[in-house]
């Protein structure tokens, strides 16, 4: 075992191989089961869900035609259009955000596997299928490569169904994610907790870490387990939009934390944001999964909009954030009236 710290810099024991893992993990000819441990626990993981020879190839078309891109890109740690940031053992740092939103005339190969061998995965969506009962349809990914370190927070906030608490996240291990790569960790049964008792409930945007603060603090007063599952290449960890989360502030000089994320719900829900804001979805059906293309850059007007915030920056992001706060408020208002 070894100890790292969350960003709140809550003590997290971290095992370094399966048999140090007290974690609970299944087969897919165990789904019933499995079920019932993500019912209970917030999370769960089954093994080897996608081929590693998929995850093998698909880290080599990131290597391809990712790494060697030199323009921007929307990215998952500030929602922003940015170019690669490398570190020192050339990984990137700044993942990116909506992977089957790129452009199709660049990123066609690297796009395309992964929608058929990832998204579309037969396992994987009949996993997803399961726990909604319907079609799944996902709304959002992130590929990661170096660790950027993630706070512990609730996708809930940030993205989830109008029935609130129902979508489900999946983190997908693309190569063995060793102990000091920056592990993806829960606090297991944290799903449990009546957020609307939280006080910030209804004005997280402006008082986000004062809302988690007092989630952790809860979290604490039930006596909850964090988490920091041991993944082997193909595994997959699922989690529900209320079960706390994020990834350990830990830097490996030698190992890589390659990972896919996808947050998925059920296709006749709608996709709500904020807990206020309901957002459109159309969507492609991929067969066994929907998948909606938000700012899709195959769209003539969405890559004018990529292109204008690309180049004005500043004045752009200073138009989004005022007119998210005034939104914001006029919902709040509205609820309260």
């Amino acid at each position: 075992m070894k100890t790292f710290f969350t960003k709140s810099k809550l003590e997290v024991r971290v095992p370094e191989n399966l048999e140090e893992d007290d974690s609970q993990r299944f087969n897919f000819n165990q789904i019933e089961k499995a079920m019932e441990y993500y019912n209970k626990n917030g999370y769960v993981i089954f093994n080897h869900l996608i081929e590693k020879k998929h995850c093998d190839s698909i880290r080599s078309h990131w290597n391809t035609y990712v790494k060697n891109y030199k323009g921007k890109m929307y990215r998952q740690t500030s929602g922003k259009t940015e170019k690669n940031n490398f570190n020192e053992n050339n990984w990137i740092m700044n993942p990116i955000l909506n992977i089957q939103s790129l452009n199709s005339k660049r990123f066609k190969i690297f796009k395309e596997y992964i929608e058929y061998n990832v998204f579309n995965n037969v396992l994987l969506s009949s996993v997803l299928n399961r726990f909604f009962k319907k079609k799944p349809k996902i709304i959002q990914s992130m590929y990661f490569e170096g660790n950027c370190v993630t706070d512990e927070h609730q996708d809930t906030y940030f993205l989830d169904s109008n029935k609130i608490g129902t979508l489900a996240a999946a983190w997908i291990a693309l190569e063995e994610i060793k102990a000091d790569a920056g592990r993806f960790f829960i606090i297991s049964g944290s799903h449990e907790i009546d957020i609307k008792k939280n006080k910030f409930y209804n004005d997280i945007l402006s008082n986000h870490k004062k809302y988690i603060k007092e989630i952790i603090s809860t979290s604490n007063s039930m006596d909850l387990k964090i988490k920091a599952p041991y993944l082997d290449k193909g595994d997959v960890l699922f989690w529900n939009s209320k079960t706390v989360h994020g990834s350990l502030d830990s830097q490996s000089k030698t190992n890589s934390r390659s990972s896919i994320t996808i947050h998925a719900i059920p296709e006749n829900h709608e996709h709500l944001q904020w807990h206020r804001n309901l957002i459109k979805t159309p969507s492609d059906d991929l067969g066994n999964v929907l998948i909606y293309r938000k700012k899709d850059q195959n769209i003539f007007t969405n890559r004018c909009i990529f292109l204008f915030e690309s180049f004005f920056p500043r004045f752009f992001y200073w138009f989004k954030n005022n007119y998210i706060r005034i939104i914001h408020k006029q919902t709040y208002h509205k609820q309260l009236s």
